[in-house]
């Protein structure tokens, strides 16, 4: 995606950092009609696990539970059954079997690809141990992680459950640290916002800057306005809150639309004053 970077006294760039090339392009469309001016510097990558579809089955003929942890997590499960020519006999076996959700995108993906009603046990994962544990406890559990593994939820959920296993049809790693750096620079000169639409990509753009030494003037230019980190839901919040930064647009849902929407709400407002 290419969008250019405008330069303006009183202008605010939108930088976006999203992993996945179509998710960035939909958010710069609705960033673009919100009268916003993106830029793409991806923090992480996103790409398919090569994850084989007769392993993924073979696991959910063992489980008596499956976890979607992430909208993306059903999503790439039945793209990865689709391309099988599978989906029918995953949506079957997903039929009977106990269905957990962290989140209503998870929720709401689930029944969108599968055809199923998915409970939301939380848009947290701490939310999600304590709500989900009666319905959890004893069962064999699969848990559809999408980008990386969360080896001390699975702990976590290994005192729960009689057994714990999991699939990952995506993964992500880092981008090339030059992305994180230039959008650190671009924060701190001022009337910028800085978009996470994964924990992940907080992450990786936080751990970037505190290597270079430049976290604590990051931090403190998101807790006084001069720029603004905006993120998609409570998920990435609670990560970008851990580097002590306090001040973050959340969306009213943690969907790109109601974050478009929120990001519109801010850039009306500082085009006022």
């Amino acid at each position: 995606m290419k969008v250019e970077y405008i330069e303006g006294v009183g202008k605010w760039t939108v930088i976006i950092t999203s992993g996945r090339p179509s998710k960035a392009e939909l958010l710069a469309k609705l960033i673009i009609k919100a009268g916003g001016e993106p830029v793409y510097l991806p923090t992480v990558k996103v790409e398919e696990s090569g994850s084989d579809i007769s392993t993924v089955i073979g696991h959910l003929t063992w489980s008596q539970a499956v976890l979607f942890m992430t909208g993306q997590s059903a999503w790439g499960l039945a793209e990865l059954a689709k391309r099988a020519q599978r989906l029918e006999e995953v949506r079957t076996l997903l039929s009977q079997r106990e269905l957990l959700c962290r989140g209503m995108k998870a929720s709401g993906n689930v029944k969108t690809h599968f055809h199923l009603e998915c409970p939301n046990y939380g848009e947290t994962s701490d939310e999600l141990l304590v709500r989900a544990a009666e319905a959890l406890r004893g069962k064999r559990l699969v848990v559809s992680f999408y980008g990386a593994v969360d080896s001390e939820l699975l702990e976590e959920l290994r005192k729960i459950a009689a057994d714990v296993k999991y699939v990952q049809v995506y993964t992500t790693e880092e981008a090339p640290e030059a992305n994180a750096l230039e959008a650190a620079r671009r924060f701190l000169e001022g009337n910028h916002i800085l978009i996470f639409t994964s924990a992940l990509g907080a992450e990786a753009f936080l751990k970037a800057v505190e290597r270079a030494g430049i976290l604590r003037e990051v931090v403190e230019t998101a807790n006084s306005g001069r720029s603004v980190i905006a993120v998609v839901g409570p998920v990435t919040e609670q990560e970008v809150r851990k580097y002590g930064v306090t001040r973050v647009i959340v969306p009213e849902k943690p969907f790109l639309a109601y974050l478009a929407e929120a990001v519109a709400e801010f850039l009306n407002k500082a085009l006022d004053k």
